[in-house]
């Protein structure tokens, strides 16, 4: 009894820490479609447009690493399909963060905003990135009702 209530608290600590990580993915990325919709409609100029999506980027990158590694952690603990395929999604994800930090192309440039097409191809990438953090929000919440609810999942 002792083992699986172990393990029961375990799933669930690692299950409630990938949601709450995931929930702040949300509000960050909530925040840059906001403000992408102020600087659409001239509310927001593009130097603290730049200002504030460069500073997010990093709390981006940080609560994307954290959530890749509790996924990592949550397979190790007890290794199930949807946790193999969050862990999957997550690796992706990063591996591209890496790639756009290393490249140096995640700055936001307040001199090249009204240039070309950054408008349109920054609103997809940012509507993007949002579905994606909900996705693995609802794939969270259902990990987390099989921890909770399953003594054997």
């Amino acid at each position: 009894l002792r083992w699986t209530l172990d393990t029961m608290f375990m799933d669930v600590g690692l299950a409630m820490g990938m949601l709450f990580a995931n929930a702040g993915l949300l509000g960050v990325h909530s925040y840059k479609v906001q403000q992408f919709g102020d600087l659409e409609h001239d509310f927001i100029n593009p130097t603290d447009f730049a200002k504030g999506m460069n500073s997010m980027w990093w709390w981006e990158c940080g609560l994307q690493g954290l959530h890749t590694v509790l996924s990592l952690l949550s397979i190790g603990h007890h290794p199930m399909a949807i946790k193999i395929f969050k862990f999957v999604l997550n690796a992706f994800y990063v591996a591209y963060l890496a790639f756009r930090t290393s490249s140096d192309t995640w700055r936001v440039d307040p001199a090249g905003v009204f240039k070309g097409d950054f408008m349109k191809n920054v609103k997809s990438g940012y509507l993007l990135a949002l579905a994606y953090v909900s996705l693995c929000f609802f794939l969270n919440l259902y990990a987390l009702r099989l921890a909770v609810g399953d003594e054997d999942a």
